[in-house]
């Protein structure tokens, strides 16, 4: 029996890295594979069939220093004879011990855009010195001093890369320009070493209806530094009172909660729902016409292929390749909005709502362009990949 192991780093499952593994897992169990998933902790929303199914294990490693988790996934590793293994994203800085003392094909795979990981950092940094630039010297201090950290998180995170390149038999982007962004990062020729592989559209979980409500909708983490859906709170502001018939719904949980229920109240917004965590959002995806991000980047942005199969018209800001390849052409296979421009999403965010003909029409083009993304195809890329890297 064929078997791979998926390595991550957050409690499983957690988020968008999390569900592609399961998706995947799923389709490989049918195929006959065995699967392994090495996680940090196990949450308690793991689905009832990973529970019930002896084709699948969840081995935590909990607080394992990355040396111990590396010798750990070789002890595994000789014991259950994988024949691939995945990093689901998660920096394992000894990858090194795994490519040495032990044999199985090691896959990396990034989960977002190339450098995201500084990205991160490289906004927060920006975030203090505009909020600190008009300290006299002390922001000036400031200010020099995150512009070296943004330089050092950048040069640490391409040097990282560099080494796990080094350390893997191939590491898989989520589009082809991030793979040729990639290729110019690590100043390597976009050779095999470096391939294409999209996230899986699973198939529908329920038979969604046509017959739509007038419901937008937001799904995922609430969270600042990359959600931004204080953004969309904003933008509701600016439609709410035109269209007394429409309600927006905010499905998920986060840091941000708080202050998000206190934009709410402070903007007077009347038909805001907070929903809360869900492990089953296909609900809210059956009943809404409009599923909105406002994200500061997104890698791939998993809701938004979801919601393109549920016949949900996504809009969102053009902030990566990965989301201007999924929805484009815009205006046909969702929105596209330019960065960040807020009255521009508003006037979009209307023309949806009042246009119903136009929105029925994008919703059906979205049923047939996330065909694209489906998991038997990605699923047979996936063995196909491991095939070659067994020769």
């Amino acid at each position: 029996m064929k078997s791979i192991a998926f390595i991550h780093r957050s409690p499983f499952p957690n988020g968008g890295a999390e569900k592609v593994t399961i998706d995947l897992a799923s389709w490989l169990i049918e195929r006959g594979w065995r699967i392994y998933v090495i996680v940090k902790t196990i949450d308690e929303r793991l689905p009832e069939w990973i529970k019930n199914s002896d084709r699948i294990s969840i081995i935590p490693y909990n607080s394992l220093s990355h040396k111990q988790l590396a010798r750990f996934i070789v002890e595994l590793s000789h014991l259950h004879r994988f024949d691939a293994i995945a990093i689901q994203g998660l920096w394992l800085r000894r990858i090194d011990i795994i490519r040495e003392q032990q044999s199985a094909p090691i896959i990396y795979c990034n989960h977002g855009v190339p450098l995201w990981q500084a990205i991160k950092k490289i906004r927060l940094c920006g975030l203090v010195r505009s909020r600190t630039a008009k300290l006299p010297i002390l922001g000036h201090a400031i200010g020099w001093l995150s512009y070296r950290a943004s330089d050092f998180f950048r040069y640490r995170t391409i040097n990282i890369y560099k080494m796990i390149y080094k350390n893997c038999d191939v590491m898989t982007q989520l589009c082809d320009a991030y793979t040729h962004a990639m290729a110019k990062v690590l100043e390597v020729s976009d050779d095999n070493h470096l391939v294409t592989m999209y996230n899986a559209q699973p198939p529908a979980p329920i038979d969604y209806t046509t017959e739509k409500r007038r419901e937008v909708i937001y799904v995922g983490r609430l969270s600042y530094e990359d959600k931004r859906v204080d953004r969309l709170l904003d933008i509701w502001h600016r439609v709410e009172r035109r269209f007394p018939d429409w309600r927006l719904r905010i499905v998920g949980e986060g840091r941000e909660r708080a202050n998000l229920e206190a934009q709410a109240s402070r903007l007077k917004l009347k038909r805001v729902e907070f929903c809360g965590a869900t492990a089953s959002p296909y609900e809210y995806y059956n009943t809404a016409s409009i599923l909105c991000l406002t994200s500061t980047f997104e890698g791939w942005g998993l809701v938004l292929t979801e919601s393109q199969q549920a016949g949900v018209v996504p809009i969102a800001f053009a902030c990566s390749e990965g989301v201007a390849e999924i929805l484009s052409p815009s205006w046909e296979n969702g929105v596209l909005i330019e960065p960040f421009d807020i009255d521009a999403y508003a006037a979009a965010l209307a023309r949806l709502m009042s246009e119903d003909e136009l929105r029925k029409q994008i919703a059906v083009n979205c049923r047939e362009a996330v065909k694209r993304y489906d998991l038997e195809h990605v699923g047979r890329s996936w063995e196909e990949l491991i095939a070659s890297l067994k020769k």
